[in-house]
């Protein structure tokens, strides 16, 4: 091969060397900036900036989040910090802090972060910052990595974070409770200020428990023990816990009220325990206030009870004597001066008892103890025993008294006519007392209504007398308020009438109208909503004699009568003796138990008030020591609520105020010694003048000449039911036969086992055929017995169950001779 071949080939080898080079440069190139546009892109798709610095603190690359401008990116690239702040109108101070930090890095080799706050055209950009230093194999800084991460929107949270945090803490500081969180552990998370107040205690709580700060500052033990079981409770039931904590503070004993609420996260395990507190020290105070006051209270009312008891006992014990002479006085021959005297003596007293009434009244309507009664009863009949009574009044003083009743008004009505007659007759008294000439007029009208079974009636006390100021008007109805003093001296009175008169119309619904011209006269009316009776709403009324047969039947009864005042018993042994009784006198009780054991009596009539011993003792003895079965009614001047309840749960069988009249009396001898009970004793009061006479509704039965003779029931209700069936009588007699033999073995048993339900259900089951038997002489003790109202008491209860038993066993007995005959 020659020379110039040989080099034409090396020429060729030396090109395609160089042309592979060239295209490995070229390969090698495009790697290098396929390399750079991938990081590149990848800097460029980071959502954080990002710059990197030689050593001299150039920019040596940025991505696309540091610089959005592509020509400033380009621009930007070999420059410095100052040069950029300088080139973008940043402030100075941003640049230097960039150069210091930047400067540490590189001769430190250490790391570091800032924040830095630029400001752009939406405002101001908080940034984070980081200078990362890259190190060669020799430790020295090769580059620096700049960071930095937007935290604007985290910085704004953040602060509205705080911002809320702030206001929950001031709201819970100045919240008057106390409040605290814990977790589940028991460890404090939160306190506010009120519940400790000193800051550092405040602070040095977080993280520790209630045993923790109740050993660091004193409280008791025992306290952190409760609060710690409290919490517990409110994890373990799930549910909020209250309790009341006493403990010593500085400032004295306080009482405080806790409640806890947990509080579980979504899995349902528990978060925290959210707890308050109220100091309801001052509370406490007002409720132990409360209570004493309302202790002084009703001790007041009870000192205002036991003084009205004593004031009626007290007032009702001579009155007794008084108009009991007077009824006395009355039976005899007496010149017409003696007579006169004898009624002013009557009069007086009787006024005496109208006060005395009066006072009683207005204690039970303030007490709200007045109870009404609904009862069949005839206007006319009403207003003619109002005349009778204010007849003689208005007679002495020269005026007429008018009654009327309007043709419209039911001849029998339902409601209280003992109130409607006491309103009626203090009206039409005052009208009387007030008045000097004319007359004095009480009507009764009526209004029927729509559904015919009630109607509104209108009763009505006009008269001529002297009038009342108009200024006055709307005090009228005041306690003790009369026109002036001059009124009281002139005309007498306690200025209670209107006002108790005012209040029991009130309690029956409406209320007394005034219309009045001085000098003039005065109108007062009310109008009553009631409904409309019958002739069986009304009591069936006897009217007899004192001399009458009926008399007989109380004949050789033996009674004991037990009586401290020497009088009394004058009046009630007199009055006894007209009925043919037998009297043994007792003057307390403790002589009255020394009689019961050697004697037999059919019935003891006990005073309560006595000295040696008195009739609630004198009961007990003979109940509970003697066993005695006799029935004891009590006499009692001491006509207050709740006295009659007190007598029968003292093993008493009744009750009868004093004063009483004769035949008052007599009714209950008759009630509790006779198989039958007595007819009523009352006299018929005279026809008045204005009213229209009315035949009794139904006529008495006459009365059985002999005592031993009573038939102890009747079968004309039975004979009606079976429509003269006698079979059906008969087979109605054995089961009330067997009915009683069962009553009595329950009667038995409720007392042997204590059961006061057995017994009160038994005598609810007796009544029924009782009254169908019409064997009325033994409801009484039925009745009493079925309308116990207090526990089981052997020694009140016992006498019951023996009279219905003894009682029973006559009328049983009687019913087999009957059918055996």
């Amino acid at each position: 091969m020659s020379d110039t071949s040989a080099e034409s080939c090396q020429v060729a080898q030396l090109r395609q060397a160089l042309a592979d080079a060239q295209a490995a440069l070229r390969c090698a190139e495009q790697r290098l900036a396929d390399q750079k546009d991938y990081y590149q892109a990848v800097l460029d798709h980071l959502k954080v900036n990002v710059a990197v610095f030689d050593p001299e603190q150039r920019f040596q690359v940025v991505n696309a989040k540091s610089f959005s401008n592509p020509e400033l990116r380009e621009w930007v690239i070999g420059k410095t910090n100052d040069e950029y702040c300088e080139h973008r109108g940043v402030a100075p101070e941003i640049g230097a802090t960039r150069r210091r930090l930047l400067t540490q890095v590189i001769e430190t080799g250490v790391e570091t972060s800032w924040e830095e706050t630029l400001m752009t055209d939406d405002g101001p950009c908080q940034l984070l910052r980081y200078y990362v230093p890259v190190l060669d194999s020799d430790g020295a800084v090769r580059m620096v990595v700049g960071t930095g991460t937007d935290i604007t929107k985290r910085r704004l949270a953040e602060q509205k974070l705080e911002e809320q945090r702030e206001f929950f803490e001031f709201t819970l500081n100045h919240i008057p409770s106390d409040i605290g969180v814990f977790d589940a552990e028991g460890r404090y998370l939160f306190v506010n200020q009120s519940g400790i107040k000193d800051p550092v205690k405040r602070e040095w709580v977080i993280g520790k428990n209630n045993f923790e700060y109740c050993a660091q500052y004193g409280y008791p033990q025992a306290l952190a023990e409760e609060r710690q079981e409290r919490l517990r409770e409110a994890f373990q039931e799930r549910r909020l816990v209250t309790f009341e904590e006493t403990f010593d503070r500085p400032e004295g004993l306080r009482h405080q009220f806790r409640c806890l609420q947990p509080v579980f996260h979504p899995d349902g395990s528990p978060r925290m325990l959210v707890a308050y507190g109220l100091d309801i020290t001052e509370r406490v105070a007002t409720e132990r206030a409360l209570r004493h006051a309302k202790l002084a209270a009703e001790s007041a009312v009870r000192a205002r009870e036991i003084f009205l008891a004593n004031m009626s006992h007290e007032i009702r014990t001579p009155m007794n004597a008084i108009l009991g002479m007077s009824q006395l006085l009355a039976k005899t021959e007496l010149a017409p001066d003696q007579d006169s005297y004898r009624q002013a003596i009557s009069t007086s007293a009787e006024h005496l008892l109208v006060i005395i009434n009066d006072i009683l009244d207005l204690s039970k309507l303030e007490a709200g103890k007045m109870a009404l009664e609904q009862v069949g009863f005839t206007p006319t009949h009403l207003l003619a025993e109002i005349e009778q009574t204010l007849h003689y009044k208005a007679e002495e003083k020269g005026l007429r008294l008018l009654t009327r009743v309007a043709p419209a008004v039911p001849r029998v009505l339902l409601g209280d006519p003992y109130r409607i007659r006491q309103v009626l007759l203090n009206l039409a008294g005052n009208a009387i007392k007030f008045t000097e000439t004319g007359y004095v007029a009480i009507t009764c009208d009526y209004q029927p209504a729509a559904d015919g079974d009630t109607g509104e009636v209108v009763f009505r006390v006009a008269d001529t007398g002297i009038g009342i100021e108009p200024e006055f008007v709307q005090h009228i109805f005041s306690e003790f308020s009369q026109q002036d003093s001059s009124v009281t001296r002139k005309f007498g009175g306690t200025g209670l009438g209107l006002s108790i008169c005012r209040n029991l119309v009130k309690l029956m619904g409406s209320d007394v109208q005034l219309q009045s011209e001085r000098n003039k006269g005065t109108t007062m009316a009310f109008a009553l909503r009631l409904p409309v009776g019958t002739a069986e709403d009304l009591a069936p009324k006897v009217v007899l004699p004192p001399d009458s047969p009926a008399f007989q039947y109380l004949r050789n009864k033996q009674v004991l009568l037990v009586e401290d005042n020497r009088f009394n018993r004058q009046i009630a042994k007199t009055f006894l003796s007209h009925a043919h009784v037998q009297v043994t006198e007792a003057e307390h009780g403790a002589m009255a138990v020394e009689l019961a054991q050697h004697t037999r009596f059919d019935l003891i009539l006990m005073d309560i008030q006595m000295p040696v011993m008195d009739g609630y003792a004198a009961t007990a003895l003979l109940r509970q020591q003697l066993g005695l079965a006799t029935p004891i009614v009590a006499l009692t001047a001491n006509a207050v609520k709740g006295e009659r309840e007190k007598c029968l749960s003292a093993g008493m069988n009744g009750y009868l105020a004093k004063p009483f009249k004769e035949e008052e009396l007599l009714r209950v001898v008759g009630d509790w010694t006779l198989t039958m009970p007595l007819p009523a004793l009352e006299s018929e009061p005279a026809p008045a003048p204005s009213a229209a006479a009315e035949p009794e509704i139904l006529a008495p039965p006459p009365a059985p000449p002999m005592a031993a003779e009573v038939k102890l029931y009747s079968i004309a209700d039975l004979l009606v039911a079976g429509q003269g069936d006698q079979e059906f009588v008969a087979f109605m007699l054995t089961t009330f036969v067997e009915s009683c033999e069962e009553a009595v073995q329950n009667l038995n048993r409720g007392m042997q086992e204590g059961d006061i339900k057995l017994l009160k259900t038994t005598a609810h089951t007796l009544k029924p055929g009782v009254e169908h038997l019409h064997a009325l002489h033994v409801l009484p003790p039925v009745e009493a017995l079925d309308q116990w109202e207090g526990p089981f008491q052997a020694e009140a209860l016992q006498p019951l169950v023996d009279s219905i038993t003894l009682l029973l066993r006559d009328v049983v007995t009687q019913i087999t001779l009957d059918t055996n005959a």
